[in-house]
C-alpha cells in the first residue's frame, strides 16, 4: 500500500470516529426566555413587562439610561453533562442614528450582560426596584452595524454566557441577567431596541439562549476508540515495514 493511501486511510478512520462521537454525544438546545422586561431611569417606577421591544439606552440629559432584564429556564439541560458553550442572542429591531443631532449611532458600543443575584418578575421590575447583579463571569459584546426591523434583515447581537450558565448548572440560583450599556450617561442618546417574546409574528424574532453540551460518557468512549485505533494503526505500520524490509532482503539475495 502506498504511503499516501495509508495516510488517507488513517484520516478516514479518525474522521469517522470523531463524526460518530460528535453526532451521538453533542447536543444543542435553543431556549426562549421565560421573562423579559426593561425600564428607564427617567421614569423609575414604570414597568415594561409584555413589551414587544427590549431597549438599552445611554443618555445623560435628563438621566435617560435604560436597562433590560431577561431570564431563561435551563432545567432541560441535563445535570451530568459538560457545557461547551452558551450564547445569548438578541435580534435587533432598531437603533438610533446620527440624526437628529442629539442622537448617535450605537454601532460599535459595548453592551454588558451580568448575572442577577435576586429574583424579579417581568411585570414587576422597574428602575427603582431592579435586582442587583454581580460582575463575576460577566460578558460583553459590540453592537453590530446595520438596522434590523420587522421584515429583516436578520441582525443578531451575541454574548458568550458559558461561564454564567455553568454557574447555574453548578447550583448557583438562576435569576437571569441584566443587559446594560457599558458607558451609561453618554452626552448623546444612544439606543438599541431588540425584539422580545411578546407580540411578534413568530419565534424567529425571539431572544434565545443557545446551549451546546457534551455527554462525558461519549468522551470516554471516543478516547478508548482513538487509543484502540492508534494501537491497530501502529501494529499495521510495523507489519508493513517488516514486510517491506523482508521483500527488500529477498530482492537483494536474488541479485
Amino acid at each position: 500500500m502506498k504511503k499516501i493511501d495509508v495516510i488517507l486511510l488513517i484520516l478516514l478512520l479518525y474522521g469517522a470516529t470523531f463524526a460518530a462521537f460528535w453526532t451521538t454525544s453533542v447536543r444543542t438546545l435553543n431556549l426562549n426566555p421565560t421573562a423579559d422586561s426593561y425600564s428607564w431611569q427617567s421614569v423609575p417606577l414604570a414597568n415594561n413587562g409584555g413589551s414587544d421591544n427590549f431597549e438599552i439606552t445611554s443618555y445623560n440629559q435628563p438621566p435617560y439610561n435604560m436597562r433590560g432584564w431577561i431570564q431563561f429556564n435551563i432545567s432541560t439541560v441535563p445535570q451530568n453533562v459538560w457545557i461547551l458553550s452558551a450564547t445569548l442572542r438578541l435580534r435587533l429591531w432598531h437603533k438610533t442614528t446620527d440624526t437628529p443631532p442629539q442622537m448617535g449611532d450605537p454601532s460599535g458600543r459595548v453592551y454588558g450582560v451580568y448575572e442577577l443575584t435576586q429574583p424579579w418578575s417581568d411585570w414587576g421590575v422597574n428602575w427603582a426596584d431592579q435586582p442587583p447583579w454581580t460582575e463575576n463571569h460577566s460578558a460583553t459584546a459590540i453592537i453590530p452595524p446595520g438596522q434590523g426591523g420587522w421584515s429583516g434583515p436578520y441582525v443578531w447581537m451575541e454574548w458568550d454566557l458559558t461561564s454564567i450558565v455553568k454557574d447555574w448548572q453548578s447550583g448557583v440560583p438562576n435569576y437571569g441577567t441584566v443587559v446594560i450599556d457599558a458607558q451609561e450617561n453618554a452626552s448623546l442618546l444612544y439606543s438599541t431596541q431588540f425584539f422580545t417574546i411578546h407580540r411578534v409574528p413568530s419565534s424567529l424574532f425571539f431572544p434565545r439562549l443557545v446551549v451546546t453540551y457534551l455527554y462525558p460518557e461519549g468522551v470516554y468512549a471516543a478516547v478508548v476508540a482513538f487509543l484502540i485505533e492508534t494501537a491497530l494503526i501502529g501494529l499495521f505500520l510495523v507489519k508493513s515495514r517488516r514486510r517491506n524490509n523482508f521483500g527488500e532482503i529477498r530482492l537483494e539475495r536474488k541479485q
